[in-house]
């Protein structure tokens, strides 16, 4: 039998082993973490062939004894992660009505510019009950729905949706941190709810230690991947070999209902859908396409969690351990030619949201006012040339333009890639040729003849390339070359070089 030394992949995994010893954890704990965490944060930008419907969040649960108190994973996670790959996250929500409200919160909050439509559910999703530690009924059914992506939720507040249902984005993620005692309620819930999870048995030291790490490496790295995710919006796809590999994974889990009992089977009916979470997480990290070194890892991760689930659950590990061994064999047997890498960046996306419709964000149906009024709900109504806010008399309190970079006159589409949000001023300085950008998105002033400063940006404001050239080449035919440092926005291999975002000020 293999053991967890191969489970380690690309930034994650350098995170783990470099801040485990700090931060008192053992190190496979607390890169299960991450990658339920990174999983959760990069689901609204990230999909892959052949279901782009499907959420990619790996859901997880980590059981620990009732030993000394351990602080919970998430906390962890907040200090190393939330700064690259920020998310709200929602402690001990166990019943629908919970979920409902944290559902709304988090869809509010996007409305109006302040957070990401995608949330964690943390802490432990049982109650007590007569038999034990239990599920509600009502939980149940929207984590299932949430993790297929299919959940719906009555919708509050006024308009024409008032006392209708609307799909909320499914943009839910899971990090349980639970006991032993209260993880075996597992055992009582349905084979469709717990099969949608890895569980795995947190082999944690006590003691948290003081981060001190003096490597930021996989921090610089895990910021370029977060950029490009939601700049591509890539749809990932797999080499032959990570294909065939998967393939073999699917016909495995098919064959393991048969060879153990029922009960403890539904545990292992979703391991091809974890398999390829984990290997689409690793690949986004690493901006590049599902390899056959990811699925391996991710089937090794999923290995450790059939394994401690075979623990938790007091299964009959000898038939376990032989299903495991086998599709070990099996993968090591899958034939060796890579095949032609394969990533659909944001070009398919975008052309299909143009033809669609589409808010690239998931919010229905998108006209010309839809595009405006998220381009201003981002930065809320902060200009990005020179950052002034107009403040003006209620009710309407604040005043900010549009600003199409490539004129509508000459074809430009009403999407928020080719949308500023501007004042008054700077758009009548940008729409005459008296501003335009480089394709670095430096600001640089035609009547002087100055550079000035890089625009702000919004971390999922995807600003198209080609409609900043066609706006600087309309006006200025000699047009600025970029910065040698950054040749173009959009380099060739799909990576963003523009990584340090601008942040946002405080717009009141």
């Amino acid at each position: 039998m293999k053991d967890d030394s191969d489970i380690f992949r690309g930034p994650l995994g350098e995170m783990a082993q470099a801040e485990a010893d700090a931060v008192g954890l053992d190190p496979a704990d607390l890169y299960v973490a991450a990658i339920s965490w990174w999983s959760t944060a990069i689901t609204p930008a990230v999909s892959m062939w052949p279901w782009p419907e499907a959420p990619m969040a790996v859901w997880a649960s980590v059981a620990r004894s009732n030993g000394p108190e351990e602080e919970p994973l998430d906390r962890v996670l907040s200090r190393l992660l939330d700064a690259v790959g920020p998310l709200a996250v929602r402690r001990n929500v166990t019943d629908g009505k919970q979920f409902g409200a944290a559902a709304h919160a988090i869809r509010r909050a996007d409305n109006v510019g302040t957070g990401t439509p995608v949330y964690l559910l943390t802490g432990s999703p049982f109650t007590s009950g007569h038999s034990g530690s239990v599920i509600s009924t009502s939980l149940e059914r929207q984590i299932r729905m949430a993790w297929d992506g299919r959940h719906t939720l009555p919708t509050r507040g006024v308009g024409r949706y008032r006392g209708t249902k609307r799909p909320v984005p499914p943009h839910v993620g899971a990090l349980w941190d639970v006991t032993i005692p209260d993880w075996q309620g597992f055992l009582s819930t349905d084979a469709a709810t717990h099969s949608r999870v890895l569980h795995f048995a947190r082999r944690a030291a006590p003691v948290v230690l003081p981060v001190d790490s003096t490597s930021s490496t996989w921090r610089d790295a895990l910021e370029v991947a977060y950029v490009w995710t939601f700049n591509t919006r890539p749809v990932l796809t797999y080499t032959k070999r990570a294909a065939l590999q998967w393939d073999a994974v699917r016909a495995a889990q098919s064959e393991w209902g048969d060879a153990l009992p029922e009960l403890h089977a539904g545990f292992f009916v979703r391991v091809g859908d974890h398999v390829s979470r984990i290997a689409g997480t690793l690949a986004a990290t690493e901006c590049t396409a599902i390899h056959s070194a990811h699925i391996q890892t991710a089937w090794a991760l999923a290995r450790r969690a059939i394994l401690d689930t075979s623990h938790l659950a007091a299964m009959d590990r000898s038939a376990v351990d032989q299903l495991v061994r086998e599709l070990d064999n099996r993968l090591g047997s899958v034939p060796a030619p890579e095949g032609v890498p394969s990533v659909l960046p944001n070009e398919s996306r975008q052309e299909h949201r143009r033809s669609t419709g589409r808010d690239p964000h998931g919010e229905g149906p998108q006209a010309d006012s839809s595009a405006v009024r998220k381009l201003k709900q981002w930065y809320q109504d902060r200009c990005q040339i020179c950052d002034t806010v107009l403040v003006l008399p209620p009710p309407r309190h604040r005043s900010s333009e549009a600003a199409h970079i490539r004129a509508r006159e000459d074809g430009g589409p009403d999407v928020v890639e080719n949308l500023l949000c501007l004042c008054p001023n700077c758009h009548t300085r940008f729409d005459a040729g008296a501003l335009v950008l480089t394709d670095d998105l430096m600001i640089f002033d035609v009547v002087t003849g100055n550079p000035e400063r890089k625009i702000t940006r919004h971390r999922w404001h995807f600003i198209d390339p080609q409609y900043v050239r066609h706006h600087r080449h309309r006006w200025t035919p000699n047009a600025p070359a970029p910065r040698a440092s950054a040749p173009s926005m959009l380099a060739p291999d799909g990576q963003d070089p523009d990584v340090s975002l601008t942040p946002l000020p405080d717009p009141h």
